[in-house]
């Protein structure tokens, strides 16, 4: 999704407003660029001024509206939130490979390697301080400072996952869905817990509606993988996962369906002479279309868009289901742009 999927704010209700959002990144920058000028600090606000949808800040300030906050009191928290993403996304820029995010040179080909892991260090970190400056009780803190720790442990942990399964020698699709949740859930479902957290909700309550949230992750990560056979995904090339030898949804939808081309494809993946032959990876792109994948995610995309929709736990609060299905609408549409077969692709 680009920010074009966000409608001119008619409302303050929903994803939609940006009420808060200036505020939030206001607190952003200044969080990043501490008391006094440093080169991590530089580099950290650099990489918050590249853009981005601020999906999580969105979605902390809209979760602490429909449970009854007003959004100003949301706006650190949406700002943790928002920080512990953008770190993920340049210590993923270095591990990927990638030199360009939405157009712009990212932090590791600007400054180097090791600036760039300093600078998603701090940005690692920033979300804790932020959390400090949230007005709530003592006790409610602790739990925000717990559901962010927790939440940059999924994320760790899914990303680990995710750069593992190439490496193996078979790949279930369920494999492929527990790196997801880990890695896209986690934040997804973070910005709901502490809105439900700072609106005086259980913790047994606040857990319940982000476990619900993390459906959101796979959702959202079925729309990125398909987005990556366009350039809609901001990485300036198209296949940009398949090219740096990647395991996302289309590749286990490919080995679910044809289990007999796994070796030949995750050889294919983790072998980057391979797939630096002339026309390997445009051969394997060919593959997800007729040999189905791409209709497989695309049906699954359907089915995870229904279970979340229905999800008895966010039915029981209107307001956040009404923040699922503007996600829901979000997704489907952004993934409807990728057509069912390889001729019209390459067309």
């Amino acid at each position: 999704m680009d920010p074009s999927a966000f409608p001119r704010e008619s409302s303050r209700r929903g994803l939609a407003s940006s009420t808060g959002l200036a505020e939030v990144e206001a607190a952003m920058h200044r969080l990043a660029l501490g008391d006094r000028p440093d080169v991590a600090g530089a580099i950290a606000a650099e990489a918050l001024e590249s853009g981005g949808k601020r999906l999580r800040a969105r979605l902390a300030l809209a979760a602490g509206e429909a449970l009854g906050l007003e959004r100003e009191r949301v706006v650190p928290w949406a700002a943790a939130c928002e920080l512990l993403h953008q770190a993920t996304l340049v210590h993923d820029d270095i591990q990927d490979g990638d030199r360009e995010r939405r157009g712009r040179a990212t932090a590791w080909a600007k400054h180097g390697v090791g600036q760039a892991i300093n600078a998603g260090d701090l940005m690692l970190m920033l979300p804790l301080v932020a959390v400090g400056t949230v007005e709530a009780s003592p006790g409610a803190r602790a739990r925000l400072y717990g559901a962010v720790a927790e939440a940059a442990c999924h994320t760790a942990r899914g990303q680990a996952l995710e750069m593992d399964l190439p490496t193996r020698d078979a790949v279930t699709w369920e494999d492929w869905v527990w790196a997801a949740e880990g890695k896209s859930g986690a934040l997804l479902a973070l910005p709901v817990e502490g809105a439900a957290i700072l609106a005086g909700r259980s913790d047994r309550t606040a857990r319940a509606l982000a476990r619900a949230f993390r459906r959101a992750g796979v959702l959202y990560q079925l729309q990125d993988d398909l987005l990556d056979l366009s350039l809609a995904k901001g990485k300036g090339r198209r296949a940009a996962d398949l090219e740096e030898g990647k395991v996302n949804a289309l590749v286990a939808a490919h080995l679910r369906l044809h289990p007999r081309e796994a070796g030949e494809t995750l050889r294919l993946l983790r072998t980057p002479e391979l797939r630096g032959r002339p026309g390997a990876v445009s051969a394997l792109i060919d593959r997800l279309f007729t040999g189905g994948a791409v209709a497989f995610v695309h049906a699954q995309l359907e089915a995870s868009a229904a279970e979340f929709r229905e999800e008895p736990r966010l039915r029981a609060v209107p307001g956040l289901a009404a923040l699922a299905d503007e996600l829901i609408h979000q997704v489907q549409a952004a993934a409807r742009t990728i057509r069912f077969t390889s001729e019209d692709h390459a067309a």
